[in-house]
């Protein structure tokens, strides 16, 4: 489908703004669930999902991460997820809007060549975090998995570049792939030809003017916008 149809065919749904990379103080998030559905429903936001880092607890930095409370854990794995259910149900209520649960699965390591955070969404259990980046993709396929900030670079920060390095082999195993993440934004992804989103990563309220996603739905569902990702019927934009 060339560039024009696509613009015909989308200007026949309805558009609607979208984040899919959220943090709580269930790791290192400023605002509490509740918090940030009243954020983001007050400012019209459809689709938001929540996705608190699940850091490794097998190397240095991830077993620091978890030691901190950073990250998510086996044992409150089943409060986050509830909390999500029940703020759920009152974003619904209140402003319209899907509250989606999910995880930031954080590989953090000191070589730019092995760092890799990847997220899942959509998921209803714990993700064992103490595994090889292939060995979570494929076990956790039923849920929606977008390779987060694959071409981050920060100096001050883990690189992250792993997957994108090895996107021949990893493309098959991933839904989608972040081309804006906070205020970066990637035209190397987001000219691949891969199923792209663009993402907040948001921590904290100074964190929100930042790059998001314009998804194009035949109807507001979680599953309709998966596909709308996959077939590329999304936009990022600048919020």
């Amino acid at each position: 489908m060339n560039w024009l149809s696509l613009m015909c065919k989308n200007n026949m749904k309805k558009k609607y703004l979208v984040d899919l990379h959220i943090h709580s103080h269930f790791s290192d998030g400023k605002l509490s669930i509740a918090e940030i559905v009243d954020l983001y429903g007050a400012k019209g936001f459809s689709i938001i999902a929540l996705t608190d880092h699940l850091a490794d607890s097998k190397t240095l930095t991830g077993f620091v991460t978890c030691k901190l409370k950073l990250s998510l854990t086996s044992e409150n794995m089943d409060l986050y997820l509830q909390t999500i259910r029940n703020e759920a149900r009152r974003a619904w209520q209140k402003y319209g809007m899907l509250l989606i649960a999910g995880a930031e699965v954080t590989l953090n390591s000191w070589s730019r060549q092995k760092g890799a955070h990847l997220v899942f969404l959509g998921i209803d259990q714990y993700i064992n975090p103490n595994q090889s980046i292939e060995e979570i993709l494929i076990e956790n396929r039923q849920f929606f998995s977008i390779a987060a900030h694959p071409l981050w670079e920060k100096s001050y920060e883990f690189k992250t570049t792993y997957l994108w390095e090895n996107r021949e082999c990893l493309a098959s195993l991933f839904d989608a792939w972040e081309c804006g993440t906070a205020n970066f934004f990637s035209k190397e992804v987001y000219l691949s030809g891969l199923p792209i989103v663009a993402s907040s990563d948001f921590h904290g309220p100074t964190r929100f003017e930042s790059w998001k996603t314009a998804a194009y739905l035949e109807e507001l569902s979680t599953d309709c916008l998966f596909d709308s990702i996959k077939n590329r019927h999304v936009e990022p934009v600048w919020i």
